[in-house]
């Protein structure tokens, strides 16, 4: 069902909460454009078929920074980076690091669903996508939920950043929908950008790409390559098939 209400970020994602610990779908907003999420592996393998999305494509992990901090194996001073970007300049960041695979949120993984979810070792979580996406994150990880998914349309499609724009099939498969209009971050790329903190590399082109190349440059020292633009690289991704996020 739709949600056509008022904004009520507390109530929505306990709504949400409520559905995803039952084993449904749901599709939920984010500021780099909208998610379809789950906790049951069942369901996450359900969005996958839905979606048509491909073995080599992973499930991230919707989170907070608290959360990264928790489950990354990361030095300290990239964990501070990712602070600083997340918390301080207050951006929507995919952060890709070593996953500790003793964290008890992990350890409700399936040996199957892990490897729908991990590269090498590594995981991708989102961080700082928006306060519905933080407020369930944090009901989910205090209900001990592994929250994972993916982008609400077809594989090869796009983010989108309004309900109307995703695939009726992609909509049709979810039991709840919170639909809070077109979202913040879509020019000129929608979805996340994703960093592998490990290696220091970008791993996928997307939302306040400009600025998180600013901020690296600026702070750090560190210069970032050059976005080519959704003509030249329409999914933003830059690295090889089976080490894809």
């Amino acid at each position: 069902m739709a949600d056509t209400g008022p904004v009520n970020i507390a109530r929505d994602a306990h709504r949400v909460l409520d559905v995803l610990s039952t084993g449904g779908i749901a599709i939920i907003p984010a500021s780099v454009g909208y998610g379809i999420v789950a906790t049951d592996p069942i369901a996450l393998d359900r969005i996958f078929a839905i979606k048509q999305r491909k073995p080599h494509k992973k499930h991230a992990m919707i989170g907070s920074y608290d959360l990264h901090d928790s489950i990354h194996v990361l030095p300290s001073e990239n964990k501070q980076m990712v602070r600083f970007l997340t918390v301080d300049l207050d951006l929507p960041l995919g952060v890709i690091a070593p996953v500790r695979y003793d964290h008890p949120i992990i350890q409700k993984l399936s040996a199957e669903m892990l490897s729908k979810c991990t590269v090498e070792g590594t995981m991708s979580m989102l961080v700082n996508g928006g306060k519905f996406q933080e407020e369930l994150s944090r009901l989910a990880t205090q209900a001990g939920l592994p929250l994972m998914g993916s982008s609400a349309n077809m594989t090869g499609a796009g983010t989108k950043c309004v309900v109307e724009d995703i695939e009726k099939e992609v909509l049709a498969a979810a039991d709840i929908i919170i639909d809070y209009g077109r979202q913040r971050f879509s020019n000129p790329r929608p979805s996340s950008t994703m960093i592998d903190f490990q290696r220091m590399e970008v791993v996928r082109f997307g939302a306040c790409y400009d600025v998180l190349q600013d901020a690296f440059r600026r702070f750090y020292g560190l210069t970032l390559p050059d976005d080519p633009g959704r003509e030249a690289l329409f999914s933003g991704h830059v690295r090889a098939e089976n080490r894809m996020y």
